[in-house]
């Protein structure tokens, strides 16, 4: 996936899959209310203030993408999404899972599965984990990315820092060579104890 979208293209992107769930009548979006969606101080992490020129270049960025499509309206122009051209998938799962991660950021199958409820409906967390596994493993992806402490992150700015380290057991050996150490430090523990408690020679 050659795709690299800055905060602000993620945001306007999220903002118009949102928009079209949440107030499919007033969808597509003039410029005006696409601004004032952005800007929101709810369900957004970060919080942005953007301007006229922010939002106007990463609009025309994802036109020239694809991802965006002006539509023309009675008295203006207005902006609809295209992110099925993303290449992840058109049902409400997907692209409600996918809004959310580009509007808030890395967040739990716990949260997303919560946040998610006006656009989606998963009965239960397992089925969330198990679209955002799709995702992952996605032929044209990947989509997104499992980080530590169980969170998921889209990949549409780039791979995370923050991957989630794989768990290993300790093989017999390492296990063998834990446990001698640790015999090793208890008896020099021991042996300072004894010392200590000794009066000292006079």
């Amino acid at each position: 996936m050659n795709l690299q979208l800055d905060a602000v293209e993620a945001r306007i992107l999220g903002s118009l899959i949102e928009k079209s769930y949440l107030t499919p009548d007033q969808y597509p979006l003039s410029f005006n209310a696409l601004l004032n969606a952005c800007n929101q101080k709810t369900s957004r992490e970060p919080v942005m203030e953007l301007d006229i020129d922010a939002m106007g270049r990463g609009l025309e960025r994802l036109r020239q993408e694809g991802l965006v499509e002006q539509k023309l309206g009675s008295r203006v122009p207005k902006f609809a999404h295209a992110a099925a051209r993303l290449g992840a998938g058109d049902t409400a799962e997907i692209l409600g899972l996918l809004c959310l991660l580009l509007l808030r950021g890395a967040q739990t199958a716990a949260e997303l599965r919560v946040r998610t409820e006006r656009m989606s409906h998963f009965a239960a967390t397992g089925e969330v984990e198990a679209e955002l596994q799709k995702l992952a493993e996605h032929p044209e992806g990947p989509f997104v990315a499992k980080l530590a402490r169980g969170r998921y992150q889209h990949l549409f700015s780039g791979a995370s820092s923050e991957a989630a380290a794989p768990i290993v057991a300790p093989g017999p050996d390492k296990l063998a060579q834990l446990e001698a150490r640790v015999a090793a430090l208890e008896t020099l523990c021991k042996d300072l104890q004894e010392r200590l408690a000794k009066p000292a020679s006079a």
